[in-house]
């Protein structure tokens, strides 16, 4: 029965994971520390203040967190500008979704300003309700939290809410929140197990995932 779609942003919706893993590089680059796939799992899906608090366990720092978002905000803001485009399939998502009158809106752990620059350069922020975006939350995934307050502010059953999330740490908070599931794997987590998750598909827009919602569709009908 599902009466919305739940969507995560980074490495979902937009090609941001890349952008993130340049910046994040070169400030470690910068801190003599490489930095690994391993280490962008343990951070995806948290928020901006949590990532710096590891981050700066990792370069064994006690930088201050607002001086680091600051170098990071300058680099990423340009680079998000420049190059981050949509990821395959969102359109073709986006309309399946409006044609059958599913409602929409975006949980991300990304803060607004960086959630605004995309949707305003592709044209789509007409196309979600709202955004609960990490300004608004305490608790990064996998905590629960955000979606919780985007169930709420549906006013919808968590059942009756499908996530859409590309990694380990969304895909546990959708679980956790109590929401039906849907992972699409990025190249950084594509080795992850998500057997936790209701389905895997390989693209926004892959049938697989229509005709999974079609059914729920139906159900509700």
């Amino acid at each position: 029965m599902i009466k919305a779609a739940i969507f995560d942003m980074d490495g979902l919706m937009f090609d941001t994971e890349s952008a993130y893993s340049v910046v994040q590089s070169k400030m470690s680059e910068k801190r003599r520390k490489i930095f690994t796939n391993e280490i962008k799992r343990t951070l995806m899906g948290k928020r901006a203040h949590e990532v710096m608090l590891l981050l700066n366990v990792f370069w064994g720092k006690s930088e201050k967190i607002e001086e680091l978002l600051a170098e990071q905000d300058k680099e990423l803001t340009m680079v998000y500008k420049e190059s981050v485009e949509k990821l395959d399939g969102l359109d073709d998502l986006i309309s399946f979704l409006n044609q059958n009158k599913v409602r929409k809106c975006i949980g991300t752990s990304s803060r607004k300003f960086l959630v605004d620059i995309l949707l305003e350069k592709h044209n789509l922020k007409n196309e979600f309700e709202f955004v609960v975006s990490g300004d608004l939350i305490s608790k990064g995934k996998p905590d629960p939290e955000i979606y919780n307050l985007c169930i709420n502010k549906l006013g919808l059953l968590p059942r009756e809410c499908l996530v859409l999330e590309d990694s380990l740490n969304g895909i546990k908070s959708g679980v956790a929140a109590g929401c039906v599931t849907c992972v699409i794997p990025s190249q950084y987590t594509k080795d992850e197990d998500f057997s936790i998750a209701d389905i895997q598909c390989p693209s926004l827009g892959s049938q697989k995932l229509k005709n999974f919602i079609l059914r729920f569709i139906v159900k509700q009908g």
